[in-house]
């Protein structure tokens, strides 16, 4: 949709306004929606802004954090503003601060969705060696090493099968 102001841009901003109980909804263009800001009409944002809101306030208040990924060079900082992350090694980098804000968005900070069919068994296997070798760590920990032995047998039985 272009931008009801200028006619030019794709419109990437929608306000809605009511005046005397009528709705009146606008599209504009991101300069065309900063000039009518400046006018008062509206408080300036931007796409960022409103995903950056979505992970919480707090998120924005942070002290300020030195986190930088040695791989491309991005600082957490700069990912606070943009929302975007720079490669792959930034999730394992910036991992403890962005745990809250998946958990936050999905409800859960685990993957419980659709495997693909030919990597399914191989995934499942790995899962439950995963969820095994915790329930080895309670046994031992809780000194139940009959329990324990059973586990590490089907850990074992699970690594043959992989």
């Amino acid at each position: 949709m272009l931008c009801q102001n200028c006619q030019q841009r794709i419109a990437s901003v929608h306000l809605t306004q009511i005046k005397n109980n009528t709705k009146l909804d606008i599209y504009l263009c991101e300069e065309c929606a900063q000039e009518m800001s400046q006018q008062d009409f509206i408080s300036p944002f931007g796409f960022n802004d409103l995903i950056s809101g979505l992970f919480g306030a707090q998120l924005k208040h942070e002290p300020y954090v030195k986190l930088k990924c040695k791989n491309c060079g991005m600082e957490y900082n700069e990912f606070l503003k943009t929302s975007r992350l720079g490669c792959s090694q930034c999730y394992k980098v910036f991992a403890d601060k962005l745990d809250p804000i998946v958990k936050r968005l999905h409800g859960n900070g685990e993957h419980h969705g659709k495997v693909p069919s030919r990597v399914s068994s191989n995934v499942s296997i790995t899962n439950e060696m995963d969820k095994l070798k915790q329930l080895l760590n309670e046994a031992i920990k809780n000194e139940k090493y009959e329990e324990a032995a059973k586990i590490r047998d089907r850990i074992k039985s699970l690594e043959v099968e992989e």
